[in-house]
């Protein structure tokens, strides 16, 4: 819908909008469609130390393993660019099954990092680490103080922890100020009450089969989408492969794909005396040059058959890509199973991939599976022997709240804490409520300060976005094209 939306956009401006070809090109990203998402990108007129687009198409090209013109080197060559980082760590954490950014990571103060750590906390409540988790959920409302997100991970976190009045005090506050949101809907829904299931928030929070396949469409980048539906393991992990993280620590599934050991006893202990054996009973029947034709056209059938296959393989799309079902076959054989009853609730609405901006709003295009393509070939004894001790430290905490709260449960519980002080300023202080008076006023009487002026068309590359975060000169081989020789003390 997005994509339609932007095209009929660039129609209306001539085909000369920036902002909506690089939103179309998210768009196509998502949807995995690449060769669609180059061509958006084609031909921007990119203004001096203006990087989105550099970021889009270098993103564009990472996600294609086989046929990106990128690789691991050319992330160096960005600094101190959060979009480039979070991508570093995001590879760094799939090729541990890690569910958070490293202590030693570069510490971004923007939107993009904040949104990372909600995914983050979505990865630690599914891996059983509570404490970390509402830890983070917590930063982020220091962050965000006005933010609907932050606050939904603080809930969730405290249903985890068994504090349901406490998250149900947060809900209320979310109810008081952004009763309209679906995601707050969500929420309430997760909490006990009733609502309808006409917004997609609404409807992974409480359906399942059927009735969540439209959904595969609509949200192609929402892991929790495929595995609502039978058969649709390999959208989800096409959608975000760190939906199966949890599982694969515990079951101590290496992120790299390997066959099984019968495809390689098929392919190279059983094939070869078949067709050896058809060989020589051709030439037995037949004589000696049709039984060695007949040998070398099965076997040219066999590696016809397998280099099909590869090829297959690598052509990426959004529905039945090969290398993903294979994956997905993979995880069968390793008994790696996420679903509704291994996943905490909530986790669609926190749980994100890969990062980008347009125009300092932030966009997920997802986290598919074939991207392990890119992970360096480690010892599996190694990574096994990791997986093992974090499996152990799994098994040994409580899980996350798995099913919806009933309804009316708050009649039969005891409150945890009868302080008259809300839980978020106990928590993190009056910091949690910075400016939001502000906001609820403004909300409800319906104020809104009248634009002032004409409304500016120039192009997205010459406004200000210094309060954005838009990167901008973060590329070091440009920057230093620019400035002219490199200096003893400059990175080169």
């Amino acid at each position: 819908k997005a994509i339609e939306e932007s095209r009929k956009v660039l129609a209306q401006a001539g085909g000369d909008d920036d902002e909506v070809r690089m939103i179309t090109a998210t768009g196509y990203l998502a949807t995995r469609r690449l060769d669609a998402a180059r061509e958006a990108l084609r031909g921007l007129q990119q203004p001096e130390g203006y990087d989105e687009p550099e970021i889009l198409a270098f993103i564009t090209e990472w996600m294609d393993p086989w046929n990106g013109t990128v690789d691991e080197d050319d992330i160096w060559d960005w600094e101190n660019n959060s979009t480039i980082d979070h991508l570093n760590e995001q590879m760094r954490m799939l090729r541990y099954w890690t569910p958070k950014h490293s202590e030693d990571s570069v510490e971004h103060s923007d939107r993009l990092s904040m949104i990372a750590k909600l995914s983050s906390v979505a990865s630690l409540r599914m891996q059983r680490r509570h404490d970390e988790a509402l830890q983070l959920a917590l930063e982020a409302v220091k962050f965000d103080p006005l933010g609907v997100r932050p606050r939904i991970a603080v809930a969730l976190c405290l249903i985890d922890k068994g504090n349901w009045h406490q998250a149900m005090e947060v809900y209320q506050e979310l109810k008081e100020s952004d009763i309209n949101d679906p995601r707050v809907i969500a929420l309430s829904v997760l909490l006990g009450n009733e609502a309808d299931v006409e917004h997609i928030e609404v409807s992974l929070a409480v359906e399942k089969g059927k009735n969540v396949r439209k959904w595969l469409d609509e949200a192609p980048v929402n892991a929790v989408a495929g595995l609502g539906i039978k058969g649709g393991m390999d959208e989800a992990i096409n959608a975000n492969i760190m939906i199966c993280a949890h599982e694969s620590v515990r079951r101590s599934m290496t992120p790299r794909y390997s066959p099984s050991i019968f495809h390689y006893i098929i392919q190279f202990v059983l094939l070869p005396p078949i067709f050896i054996v058809s060989a020589i009973a051709m030439s037995g029947y037949s004589g000696q040059v049709q039984g060695i034709v007949t040998g070398v056209v099965l076997f040219m059938l066999q590696f016809g058959f397998a280099r099909f296959r590869r090829q297959q393989g690598r052509q990426i799309k959004h529905r039945d890509q090969r290398t993903l079902v294979d994956y997905a076959r993979m995880m069968k054989r390793f008994k790696v199973n996420p679903n509704s009853g291994n996943i905490p609730i909530g986790t669609h609405l926190l749980l994100s991939g890969i990062l980008v901006t347009v125009n300092g709003v932030v966009l997920d295009v997802g986290m598919p599976g074939w991207l392990t393509h890119r992970l360096p070939k480690d010892a599996d004894k190694t990574i096994r022997s990791r997986l093992k001790r974090n499996a152990l430290s799994i098994s040994k905490n409580k899980p996350a709240k798995l099913n919806p709260l009933t309804k009316g449960w708050w009649r039969k519980r005891p409150k945890e804490d009868e302080s008259e002080i809300p839980i978020l300023e106990q928590l993190i202080g009056p910091v949690a409520y910075r400016g939001r008076q502000t906001m609820l006023m403004k909300k409800t009487t319906g104020f809104r300060q009248a634009p002032t002026g004409k409304l500016n068309l120039n192009p997205v590359g010459s406004h200000d976005f210094k309060g954005r975060n838009v990167p901008r000169n973060t590329r070091t081989s440009e920057r230093s094209a620019r400035t002219g020789p490199n200096r003893p003390s400059r990175r080169p």
